[in-house]
Order: structure tokens, then sequence, then C-alpha cells
């Protein structure tokens, strides 16, 4: 991948921030799969977005998500 397209990417996730992943999903025909996302804006309509794991922009097939324990962060009381 290219810094460009890393980059882009990046970007691209940025849209997810503050939703919480809720569901996973696969195509009928199961050659692909996701995940579904929410967040619950107060007040407003609860927004859902469908994220789909690809190869490449293209969606030609599958991609792959590594994921990986982190060390927990303690919160701070706000207020």
């Amino acid at each position: 991948m290219f810094t460009e397209d890393v980059t882009f990417a990046a970007d691209q996730l940025k849209q997810l921030v503050g939703f919480q992943i809720v569901d996973t999903v696969v195509t009928p025909d199961g050659d692909s799969y996701g995940f579904v996302v929410q967040k619950d804006p107060h007040g407003k309509p609860i927004e859902r977005k469908v994220c789909w794991v690809d190869c490449d922009p293209e969606g030609n097939g599958p991609g792959w998500l590594q994921i990986e324990e982190q060390e927990n962060v303690e919160q701070t009381p706000s207020g």
C-alpha cells in the first residue's frame, strides 16, 4: 500500500469515531463480510452504518482485520 492509500483509509475510519460495533453482517452469497456500527446522539435518531471489510477500494473480495489487545486506559471523571 502506498502512503497516500494508508492516509486515505485512516481518514475514512475517522467517520466511525464515536460509533459502537453492534453486529456483524455477511452478504447472502457468503463472499463478503463486515460489521454494523451505531451512535446514539441523545435526542436524535440513532445513526447506523454498515462497514464492509474489502481487500481493495473496488470491493474485489473480502479483506482482513488484525485485532490486537491494547493496554487499558484509565478514565478520568469529567466534570
